[in-house]
């Protein structure tokens, strides 16, 4: 009696297996015939079955029910976190090479894939509040994704809601996403939304470790430092930088853009002028020390240009030699940016401009057309 008690006892609880592994083929069925409530209710006590709960085939066809239910009733916050949390079930029983990862990595990237296209076509429609919103559900599915954090802060800047994008900006950089526009965007809303100066240096500064070759970070720092009126600061930064790396153009232009920020042009001049010394091929610094002869120039046939008819005879000829003088100082230093940069469309129309004020008109027909190129291009 005893061996067959045990006996029935074993047949039992091969039967209750089977029936829990029965639920789920059935839950399947009812999911393949729209039946959801059904298929939902009988793949929830699969999942809760000791038998079952560690089959990722349970939690596999409890995520595409849930899928399902959220593709038949609209979108539901919970729907989605159920399905997710199955399918996240499933990567953490198997391996990469299981068949049942592949099928559930195909659902996730279907369901998330949705929430993408949905916050994409709001955000192409200007419903910038809509396709946070959209992004932020494809964030439930993938909460470390940086494309629909990417696209979150983006679409949050675009609805003025600064608060969030900074949320989801500065989410990419602990996701160790670094992109130059990220930081900038940062920078721009900490320094003008926020108005918190402070902040803003912290962002260039995280900015500068991640891009130290990027003038544009060491750019900002500077002005940074002097709205905040530290340009002592600024100064004895980039000196004491100088004194470490004397060769290094990059510091040199910076204490350029910091003289020229403070009106001291000739500071200015000098520094750029070491720049190219160190390193020729320098295009910003080549372009700015010409910018600055060329702005002289301007400067003086402006001053000629309003002399009455007296004051010019006496000393207008002279203004006007004088600044053709540092408009040919500029001419080598332009060019050389042109070299540089040569589908820059700001330095060829200066140049078109320079060449025809020293009446070089055949350089100057060559720019006017290399400009009119370009911007057939670009339409």
């Amino acid at each position: 009696m005893k061996k067959l008690a045990l006996f029935f006892a074993f047949f039992l609880m091969i039967g209750q297996a089977f029936a829990q592994n029965s639920n789920v083929r059935k839950a399947d069925r009812a999911l393949e015939n729209g039946e959801l409530e059904e298929a939902k209710e009988l793949i929830n006590e699969a999942a809760e079955h000791e038998k079952t709960k560690d089959d990722p085939k349970t939690w596999y066809t409890r995520g595409t029910i849930y899928q399902a239910i959220l593709n038949e009733n609209g979108y539901s916050k919970e729907v989605v976190e159920e399905a997710t949390k199955s399918y996240n079930k499933v990567f953490d029983m198997v391996e990469e090479n299981d068949k049942y990862f592949t099928l559930t990595d195909l659902k996730v990237q279907e369901l998330w894939g949705g929430f993408i296209n949905e916050g994409s076509e709001a955000y192409s429609a200007e419903k910038f509040e809509e396709a946070v919103k959209a992004f932020e559900k494809a964030l439930i599915v993938l909460p470390k994704d940086t494309t629909a954090t990417l696209y979150a802060g983006i679409a949050s800047q675009q609805s003025q809601d600064n608060e969030t994008a900074l949320k989801y900006y500065y989410r990419l950089i602990d996701l160790d996403y670094h992109e130059p526009d990220i930081y900038g965007s940062i920078i721009s809303i900490e320094r003008y939304a926020n108005e918190d100066i402070d902040k803003a240096l912290e962002a260039v500064r995280m900015a500068k470790k991640q891009f130290p070759e990027n003038d544009e970070f060491n750019k900002q720092e500077i002005n940074l430092l002097i709205n905040a009126e530290r340009v002592d600061e600024a100064k004895d930064k980039i000196n004491e930088a100088i004194a470490r790396e004397p060769e290094n153009a990059n510091l040199y232009f910076n204490l350029g853009y910091l003289y020229e920020q403070l009106e001291q042009p000739e500071k200015a001049e000098e520094a750029y002028l070491k720049a190219i010394e160190i390193d020729p091929e320098y295009l910003d610094a080549n372009y700015n020390y010409a910018v600055y002869y060329y702005n002289k120039a301007a400067d003086l046939f402006a001053k000629a240009r309003n002399m009455d008819l007296q004051t010019y005879r006496k000393k207008g000829k002279k203004i006007e030699e004088e600044a053709t003088g540092y408009l040919k100082k500029a001419k080598p230093y332009f060019e050389k940016s042109l070299e540089l940069a040569p589908e820059e469309l700001a330095i060829i129309e200066t140049l078109q401009t320079l060449y025809t004020q020293l009446g070089e008109n055949k350089k100057a027909e060559e720019m006017m057309n290399k400009a009119d190129e370009l911007k057939e291009g670009n339409k």
